[in-house]
């Protein structure tokens, strides 16, 4: 049986008033939602400036000018021009980009704008019935999920002759009822001679002696290399707590393990 799953596209309409004078009758716009911006893509605020008689502005005489700041610390995050997209009614359009909110983290903030006239004269624009003249800003996490980096791995030793080397441990902690824990690392190597090892963990804690062999060889748990240079990925499915890498370096090696990239 099909079933029909209806998306819907709506625009960010926000209404604005810029009161010019001194005048007590006004009717200010009505404001009262939270504004939600989602991380990882672009969006469009569509702003609309009228006057206390709720008739639009022209904003051809002047400029708008967005400010965001945290909610908590009252730090400024950007300040930026509006687009005005109609001079005669008063419509204006702020982007706000992906990158402006990647290092942010998500939840409430606070948004301003202001007019600057031809006389150089900057007035404040109110966004609701209480002359409130901040826009509450939510941002969430968006559709588009994180990536997160993967671990960079090195030694100690990273060439030459002599004992088996290990990395530090890595606390993965991927344990679940779900066997098919995804586990991707890639090693880096310079004319490398000798084994490389991959050992997982089960244990709370990184003992050493909790550690067991990955198989990571055709036929062997380990992988050889003779003299040669190359970037080598692997992919493991195991459920760990821990995992760390070895290699063994031969005694003819010359050569280097660069590092390891590691993805849980």
């Amino acid at each position: 049986m099909a079933e029909t799953i209806t998306f819907y596209k709506y625009d960010n309409n926000i209404h604005l008033m810029l009161a010019d004078d001194s005048n007590k009758t006004v009717n200010s716009p009505m404001n009262n939602k939270i504004i939600k911006i989602y991380k990882g893509v672009d969006t469009v605020l569509n702003f609309f400036v009228k006057d206390k008689d709720r008739k639009p502005v022209s904003l051809a005489s002047g400029s708008l000018t967005a400010y965001l700041v945290n909610h908590n610390t009252k730090s400024l995050i950007f300040s930026r021009l509006v687009d005005e997209i109609n001079n005669t009614t008063g419509q204006a359009k702020l982007k706000i980009f992906s990158k402006d909110l990647s290092s942010l983290e998500t939840g409430l903030y606070d948004m301003s704008l202001t007019f600057k006239n031809n006389l150089d004269e900057v007035m404040t624009l109110f966004a609701d019935r209480g002359d409130n003249v901040r826009l509450t800003i939510e941002i969430k996490d968006g559709p588009i999920p994180k990536l997160i980096d993967s671990t960079t791995i090195t030694f100690t030793t990273q060439g030459g002759t002599g004992a088996k080397t290990y990395s530090s441990a890595i606390e993965v902690a991927s344990i679940s009822p779900d066997t098919k824990n995804l586990h991707t690392f890639v090693a880096y190597l310079t004319n490398y001679s000798g084994d490389l090892h991959a050992e997982g963990s089960v244990e709370e804690t990184s003992v050493a002696s909790g550690f067991f062999p990955i198989t990571i060889g055709s036929s062997t748990a380990y992988k050889s290399y003779s003299g040669i240079t190359l970037v080598d990925p692997f992919n493991f499915t195991a459920n760990l707590n821990w995992i760390r890498f070895a290699h063994d370096p031969s005694g003819t090696n010359a050569g280097t393990v660069d590092k390891i990239l590691y993805r849980s």
